[in-house]
């Protein structure tokens, strides 16, 4: 009786876990404004785990002089108030791993070993 209980409460965690992450690939997937202090880049989360950099606002507008990667969900931890969805990045030549805190349906907070900032999402019609 109790290795059944077992069983079944590992199961519904790993569907609680497996429903959260769908629903934070689904939230991330879009063009996003890095609000950085010195200048203004963007990213691109795609759904097949492809992600695009662009160094600035033109280099967005014009589709060019992007750095391409690759990024994935890692982990999700449990928070008090929040989780935070740890999400690797793959690019060349290096790998970045971020940490996302949900802050509403339009921003993130994103924390790295350099520190803190803010992902604001672009509206298509931008």
């Amino acid at each position: 009786m109790r290795i059944s209980s077992v069983i079944c409460f590992l199961i519904v965690m790993s569907a609680c876990v497996s429903s959260k992450s769908r629903q934070f690939t689904n939230y991330l997937l879009g063009d996003w404004r890095i609000e950085n202090p010195s200048m203004q880049s963007f990213i691109r989360f795609e759904e097949n785990g492809k992600t695009t950099f662009y160094l600035n606002r033109y280099s967005y507008k014009l589709d060019s002089l992007a750095e391409y990667g690759d990024w994935r969900l890692k982990e999700i931890k449990k928070g008090t108030v929040r989780d935070t969805f740890v999400v690797q990045i793959d690019k060349r030549p290096q790998q970045t791993t971020f940490q996302f805190i949900l802050i509403d349906q339009q921003r993130i907070k994103v924390i790295d070993e350099r520190g803190q900032t803010f992902f604001t999402r672009i509206e298509k019609n931008q």
